[in-house]
C-alpha cells in the first residue's frame, strides 16, 4: 500500500500525532488586480497560512462581486479571467478535475485539521457557485466545479466538513451552503448525482438539523445556524429531486423527526419555506406515493406544525422588509394543515364510509332464525347496530389521533381546521366526540364555552354526506343509529345541559342553543328525508331505523314548554333572538309534530300580540325585517293549532288576524317573504273554504292582486272584506249551494274542471248592505275599480268565465242607484302570472331581504362558448418531434460516461440511426459501439445493462440500417430505456431489464414492452398507471412515419389505447395522452383514412364526447372529430360510408 504523502506546514507534525489547539486568527488577504495574480495565490502551497492568505483574497474579490460593488464588471472580468486559465483540458482518460489547487488545499486542511481552511475552501466554493449560477454564460464552469465536487475524494473531504463537532458552525455551515448551491446549480441539473452520493452529500444531516439558534433574540437572517443552512438544503433537495429519489429521501426517519422536533423555536422566514415547500413538493406531488407522505405527514409532524398556532409574530418585526407581504406563520400552518388533512391525493385522509364505521359491511342482509320459517327480528338482528354508543371505529386513525391533540376552543383557525376535516372525513365526528370526555357544555359564559359552542355549530352545520357514506346509492342495512344521532346532535348536547342553558340568565347561551337545536333538527329533517328515500316499504330496516332515530332524538332535546317558556321571557325588543326562537318553534311542529303537540301549545294570543304589534310599529330597516321575520313563523305554527281562531276579532284589534295577515301581505312588507306569508294565507282560505282547493289554481291571488293594484285601500274597505271572510268561513256551504244555483242559472253544466270563488259569492251577497249605508264617492270608486280587478285576476287564473259575468251581473244589481259607477264595473282582461312575477319591485325586495339574490351571470353555459380552433387544438395536442443534429457524432467524444448517459449524449447518437442518409446511419452506428465500450470500462454504476443495451441495439439495427432507416419505435424504446436504466428506482427499471436478458437481438416489427405493460401486473404495487403513462409518451415519440403507422395497426395499439379509455380510473393526463397520439396519427399520411376506417375513431370521439360533462373536453373531442375529417381523403370516406362520416362529423 502506497503511504499517504505528509505536507509540512502549519499543523505539521511528526512522529506521534498531538493535539493542537487552534486559534482562530483573523486570516490576512490583499486585493486581486489580475487573474494571473489570483492564481498565484490560489496556487498549492505547502503553508496553510499563506494558502488562508489566497482564500481570504478570493473570498475579498467574490464577497464585492455578490454584494453590487463591481458596478463596472471588472472583477467579474477577472474572475472568468482566471477560471479559464485553471480549466482543465478535457482528456479521453482523465476524470477533469476543476480548481485542483483549492482542492488540493482542502485535502491537505483535512489531513491537517486545520480547520480555518476546511471552512474558508467551503466559503469560496459557495460563494463561487452562487455567482456562476446567476450568468447562464458561466454556468458551464458551475457544473464543472460540481462535478469535481463529487468525486470521491472531495466527497470524503465535504463528508468530513459535515461532521464536525457541534460546536464548529463555521465549518458546517458554508459547507451546507455550498451543497444547497450544487443543488440548486442549472435547475437542479446534479441534484440527483448529489442524492445518489448521499453517504457523504447527506452525511450528518439529521445531527446538523438539530444544531439550531441557541442566542438571545432572534437569529440573524445574514448569519444563519446551522439548522437553518441544513434545512435549506433539505428543502431545496426536495423541491428538484426525482420522485423516485424523493422517496428515498422522505423515508429517512431521522431527517424527518430532526426536521419537525424544532419548528416552533425557527424564525418565521424559514417555518415559511419548510410548510411551503413541503405542501408544493411532497403533499401536492400527485407522483409520490401516499405510504411514503404519510412517513412525513406522521402524528408527530402534525402535531409539531399545530404548535404554531398562536406562534409569536411579534419576531417578524426583524425579519427582512419584503416578508411582510408572506402570510404569517399562523396562516401558513393553517393552509398546510388544511391541505395535507383534506386533499385525499396528500396521504393523510384515507376513503371511508361516512357513517358506517370501519369493519362493518352495509349490504349483509340480517340472517333469519331458519330458512324455512324465517323470523324477521329487524333491525335488532344486525349484531353490530348497537354496539358503538361509546366507541366508532375509523380507517383514518392517523387524523383521529390527531385531532384529539387540537384545542378548536382556544383557536379560530384550529376550528376551522377540525370541521374542515370533520367535512371531508365525517367518519371522525361521533369518534371525535366519543373520546373527547373532558368536553362538557354546561353553560358557563366564558371564552372557551363559546368556543365549544362555536364548534359545535359548525360540526351539526356540516351536510349529511350523500347515501350517508355507501359508495353508490343506499346500501341494503342502515348505518347505526348511535352514529347517525352523533352527527345531528353531538353528544355534548345532552338534554339537561341544553336545558340548563335555557334556564341561564344570558342572552348569548340561549341564542347559541336555539340555533345549534335549529340546526339539528332540520339537520334531522333530512336525515328522515334520506330514510324515506332508502325505505322500500313500511316495513323495511330503513323504515324502522328512522322510527328508532327520532325516538332517540326525543331523547337528547329539551321538551318543547322550555322553549316556549325561553321564548315568552324574552324582552320585546330583543328581535333577533325572537326570531331565532319562534322559527325553532316552527320547526318543531314541521318535523317532529309528534313531539310538539304534546306540548298543547295555544298560539294564538301570542300571534294576535304580534300582529297588532307589527301593525302599530313605525320601526324600519332591519328591525322590521326580524318583526316581519318572526310574524311569519308565528303564522306558520298557528297552521298546526287547532285552536287558532282565524275569523274572530280581538277586541283591542280592528279586524281578523286573518285579514290583518292579508293586509299586511298587501301593504306593509314591500315584498318581503310574500311566499310565506302567501303560504299561510293560501292555506288558511282553502282550509275554511273560501277559495277552492285545486292544484292548477292560485287560490287567494287574484285579490291581492287586485287589492295592490289600488294605490291606497280604505279601511272601511278593509272592514268590509273582513266580515265577508268570517261569513264565508262560518258557513261555507251556504255560498257553495248559491254558486250551484248561478251556474244553473248561467247555463254551465256540472264539472269537476270549472273554478269558481266563495268568497266572491260572500262578496257579492253583502255587498247591498254596504251600499245601503252610503260610501262616499272615493270609496265607492276604489270599490268599483277593486272588483273590477279582482274579476279580471279571477279570470286570468281560470276562474269560469260565465261564472264571472253572472257574478258581475249580480255585483252590478247590488250598486243599486249608484248606476254610473255600477256601467264602470267590467271585467278586465289581465295576464295569467304568478304572485312571484305580479310585481318586480316586490320581488327584487324579498330577494335583497332575504339574502338570495340569485343572479344569472352572461346567460347559460353552452357548448358554443367553448369551441376550438384548429390552431387551438394543435397548440393543446401536438407534440414536436425530438430530432437528432449530425454533431452529436463528435460532441460525445470528449463526455464523462455519467454525461453520456444522463445528459442525453448518447441519446442523440441512437437517433441518428433512423437518419435518411446511410452514411451518417453507419457512423452513428460505429459510435454507438464505441459508447458502449467506454461506458463498459468506466466505473458508472449502472455500465452493465447500459453496455447490454447499446450492444443490442446495435446488433438488431447491423442487417438493416444499410438499406433503411431504422424504426422509429426502435429508436424510441431505445432512448426511453436509457433513460430507465440511469435510475434504478424507476417503476419500469425491472421490466427493462428482464427485455434486455431474454434475447440479444430486438425484433423490429414488434413493440416492446407493449405487452408487458398493458397485460401484465405491474412490478410494484400501485405502479400500473406510472407504467401506462411512461408506455404513452413511448407510443407518442414513436409514431413520425406512415411505417409507423401500419405497425401500429399490425400490432392493433389503437384498439389497445381505445379500450383504456374505459377505465373511469384513468386519470385526465393519461386522456390527453391519447389524443395526442391519435392527433399525431392524423399528421401523417394516410393517419386519418386508417383510424376512420379501420379503428372505428369517429364513433369513439363521439362517445368520448358524448360521456363528459366538461365543456372544455367536449369541445376538444368535438375540434378533433373536425381534424380527422378534414385531413382524410373526403371523397374515399363519404363512399366509403356512404355520407355517415360526413353527417356525423358536420
Amino acid at each position: 500500500m502506497v503511504k499517504r504523502k505528509s505536507y509540512g506546514g502549519e499543523g505539521g507534525h511528526s512522529g506521534k500525532k498531538q493535539k493542537t489547539a487552534h486559534i482562530h486568527e483573523p486570516p490576512t488577504s490583499e486585493e486581486v488586480y489580475n487573474g494571473r495574480q489570483l492564481r498565484q495565490l490560489l496556487s498549492f502551497q505547502q503553508d496553510l497560512r499563506q494558502a488562508r492568505h489566497g482564500l481570504q483574497s478570493f473570498k475579498n474579490l467574490l464577497d464585492s462581486i455578490v454584494n453590487g460593488e463591481d458596478t463596472d464588471s471588472e472583477k467579474q472580468q477577472i474572475l472568468l479571467e482566471f477560471l479559464e486559465s485553471v480549466k482543465p483540458r478535457e482528456r479521453e482518460d482523465e476524470v477533469p478535475v476543476y480548481l485542483p489547487d483549492i482542492m488540493e488545499t482542502w485535502g491537505m486542511a483535512v489531513q491537517l485539521n486545520n480547520e480555518n481552511v476546511m471552512s474558508a475552501v467551503a466559503v469560496v466554493l459557495a460563494l463561487l457557485l452562487k455567482i456562476l449560477s446567476g450568468n447562464v454564460d458561466h454556468v458551464s464552469y458551475g457544473l464543472g466545479i460540481c462535478r469535481t465536487l463529487l468525486q470521491k475524494r472531495q466527497q470524503e473531504l465535504i463528508a468530513k466538513n459535515l461532521s464536525a463537532d457541534n460546536g464548529k458552525d463555521f465549518i458546517i455551515s458554508p459547507t451546507l451552503r455550498l451543497l444547497r448551491e450544487a443543488v440548486s446549480l442549472d435547475g437542479g441539473a446534479l441534484a440527483a448525482p448529489i442524492f445518489r452520493a448521499r453517504n457523504n452529500t447527506f452525511k450528518s444531516l439529521a445531527r446538523n438539523m438539530g444544531l439550531r439558534y441557541l442566542g438571545e433574540g432572534v437569529e440573524d437572517p445574514k448569519r444563519p445556524s446551522v439548522r437553518t443552512n441544513a434545512i435549506h438544503f433539505l428543502l431545496s433537495s426536495l423541491k428538484l429531486l426525482h420522485v423516485e429519489a424523493k422517496r428515498d429521501l422522505l423515508s429517512q426517519k431521522d431527517i424527518v423527526a430532526a426536521l419537525m422536533r424544532h419548528i416552533r423555536k425557527d424564525p418565521p422566514s424559514l417555518i415559511y419555506e419548510i410548510l411551503n415547500t413541503l405542501r408544493s413538493s411532497v403533499i401536492l406531488d400527485k407522483k409520490l406515493p401516499k405510504e411514503i407522505k404519510i412517513r412525513i405527514l406522521n402524528a408527530y409532524s402534525l402535531i409539531r406544525i399545530a404548535e404554531l398556532y398562536g406562534y409569536p409574530e411579534d419576531t417578524t418585526e426583524h425579519e427582512n422588509e419584503l416578508d411582510g407581504e408572506r402570510p404569517s406563520v399562523e396562516d401558513s400552518a393553517h393552509a398546510f394543515l388544511l391541505a395535507a388533512c383534506t386533499d385525499s391525493d396528500a396521504g393523510i385522509r384515507r376513503l371511508e364510509h361516512g357513517y358506517y364505521p370501519d369493519g362493518v359491511d352495509p349490504n349483509a342482509t340480517p340472517s333469519s332464525v331458519n330458512d324455512d320459517q324465517p323470523v324477521d327480528f329487524g333491525i335488532d338482528s344486525i349484531p353490530w347496530m348497537s354496539k358503538f354508543e361509546n366507541d366508532v371505529p375509523v380507517r383514518n386513525t392517523l387524523l383521529a389521533e390527531f385531532i384529539q391533540t387540537l384545542r378548536p376552543w382556544s383557536s379560530t383557525k384550529q376550528n376551522d381546521l377540525l370541521v374542515a376535516i370533520f367535512e371531508k372525513s365525517p367518519e371522525l365526528i361521533a369518534h371525535y366526540f366519543c373520546h373527547r370526555k373532558s368536553f362538557t357544555f354546561d353553560p358557563k359564559l366564558t371564552a372557551t364555552w363559546i368556543g365549544y359552542a362555536a364548534l359545535l355549530y359548525n360540526t351539526v352545520q356540516l351536510p349529511i354526506p350523500s347515501w350517508f357514506g355507501h359508495a353508490k346509492g343506499y346500501a341494503t342495512v342502515p348505518p347505526p343509529t348511535s352514529v347517525v344521532l352523533g352527527n345531528i346532535i353531538p353528544l355534548p348536547m345532552t338534554q339537561k345541559a341544553i336545558t340548563r342553558c335555557f334556564s341561564i340568565q344570558s342572552k348569548l347561551t340561549s341564542f347559541y342553543v336555539i340555533r345549534l337545536l335549529t340546526l339539528s333538527i332540520q339537520k334531522l329533517g333530512r336525515a328522515l328525508e334520506m330514510y324515506r328515500e332508502a325505505s322500500s316499504s313500511s316495513e323495511s330496516l330503513w323504515e324502522e331505523a328512522s322510527r328508532r332515530l327520532l325516538d332517540e332524538f326525543y331523547q337528547r332535546i329539551p321538551d318543547m314548554k322550555d322553549v316556549i317558556k325561553c321564548y315568552l321571557a324574552m324582552d320585546q325588543n330583543d328581535l333577533l333572538q325572537r326570531q331565532a326562537a319562534s322559527h325553532l318553534l316552527l320547526l318543531y311542529y314541521e318535523i317532529i309534530p309528534q313531539f310538539a303537540l304534546k306540548a298543547k301549545f295555544d298560539v294564538s294570543p301570542i300571534l294576535l300580540s304580534m300582529i297588532k304589534k307589527v301593525e302599530t310599529s313605525e320601526a324600519t330597516g332591519e328591525d322590521m325585517v326580524m318583526s316581519l321575520l318572526e310574524l311569519e313563523n308565528l303564522c306558520a305554527v298557528a297552521k298546526y293549532s287547532p285552536s287558532m281562531r282565524w275569523f274572530a276579532r280581538a277586541s283591542n284589534m280592528s279586524h281578523s288576524p286573518f285579514t290583518t295577515l292579508l293586509r299586511l301581505s298587501v301593504e306593509k312588507t314591500t315584498g318581503l317573504s310574500n311566499e310565506s306569508l302567501g303560504n299561510v294565507l293560501y292555506w288558511v282560505a282553502s282550509e275554511h273554504q273560501l277559495v277552492e282547493s285545486r292544484s292548477n289554481f292560485q287560490g287567494l291571488y287574484p285579490l291581492i292582486a287586485a287589492l295592490r293594484s289600488l294605490e291606497n285601500v280604505d279601511s272601511a274597505i278593509w272592514t268590509f272584506l273582513d266580515n265577508c271572510a268570517e261569513r264565508c268561513a262560518r258557513t261555507p256551504v251556504k255560498y257553495l249551494e248559491m254558486i250551484e244555483e248561478q251556474l244553473e242559472k248561467a247555463k254551465v253544466t256540472e264539472d269537476k274542471d270549472i273554478i269558481t270563488c266563495p268568497l266572491m259569492m260572500t262578496i257579492t251577497e253583502q255587498l247591498p248592505y254596504l251600499i245601503s249605508s252610503p260610501p262616499s264617492k272615493a270609496i265607492l270608486k276604489s270599490l268599483v275599480q277593486l272588483l273590477s280587478e279582482f274579476l279580471g285576476h279571477s279570470l286570468a287564473a281560470g276562474v269560469n268565465k260565465r261564472f264571472l259575468k253572472a257574478t258581475k251581473e249580480l255585483l252590478a244589481a247590488s250598486l243599486g242607484d249608484q248606476k254610473k259607477v255600477g256601467a264602470k264595473l267590467r271585467i278586465l282582461e289581465r295576464e295569467k302570472s304568478t304572485p312571484e312575477t305580479q310585481d318586480d319591485s316586490h320581488q327584487n325586495g324579498a330577494a335583497v331581504i332575504n339574502g338570495l339574490v340569485n343572479g344569472v351571470v352572461n346567460g347559460a353555459d353552452d357548448d358554443s362558448n367553448h369551441e376550438l380552433s384548429p390552431q387551438d387544438l394543435e397548440q393543446r395536442l401536438s407534440v414536436p418531434i425530438a430530432v437528432a443534429k449530425d454533431s452529436s457524432l463528435s460532441r460525445w467524444a470528449s463526455k464523462t460516461s455519467e454525461e453520456l448517459v444522463e445528459e442525453g449524449y448518447a441519446a442523440s447518437l441512437i437517433r441518428l440511426l433512423s437518419s435518411e442518409h446511410t452514411s451518417i446511419r453507419k457512423e452513428a452506428l460505429t459510435n454507438i459501439i464505441k459508447v458502449a465500450a467506454k461506458v463498459k470500462d468506466s466505473t458508472y454504476e449502472n455500465s452493465e445493462q447500459v453496455w447490454l443495451l447499446l450492444m443490442e441495439l446495435a446488433e438488431s439495427a447491423r442487417g438493416s440500417i444499410a438499406d433503411s432507416p431504422l424504426p422509429s419505435v426502435i429508436v424510441t424504446f431505445a432512448c426511453k430505456a436509457l433513460e430507465v436504466l440511469s435510475n434504478p428506482l424507476h417503476c419500469l427499471y425491472e421490466k427493462v431489464n428482464l427485455f434486455l436478458t431474454s434475447g440479444p437481438v430486438w425484433s423490429l416489427d414488434r413493440i416492446p414492452l407493449l405487452q408487458s405493460i398493458l397485460q401484465e401486473g405491474p412490478t410494484e404495487d400501485g405502479a400500473f398507471y406510472s407504467e401506462v403513462s411512461w408506455l404513452l409518451g413511448f407510443l407518442l415519440d414513436s409514431l413520425q412515419t406512415p411505417a409507423d403507422v401500419a405497425l401500429f395497426h399490425q400490432r392493433k395499439v389503437f384498439e389497445r389505447l381505445f379500450a383504456l379509455t374505459c377505465n373511469p380510473f384513468m386519470g385526465p393526463n393519461l386522456r390527453t395522452q391519447i389524443l395526442r397520439i391519435v392527433y399525431r396519427t392524423t399528421t401523417i399520411e394516410g393517419g386519418s383514412d386508417t383510424l376512420i376506417t379501420r379503428f372505428g375513431a369517429v364513433s369513439w370521439v363521439l362517445a368520448q364526447r358524448d360521456a363528459t360533462m366538461d365543456a372544455d373536453e367536449r369541445a376538444i373531442y368535438q375540434a378533433l372529430l373536425g381534424r380527422l375529417w378534414d385531413t382524410c381523403d373526403q371523397k374515399r370516406i363519404s363512399e366509403w360510408s356512404k355520407g355517415g362520416v360526413e353527417r356525423l362529423v358536420t
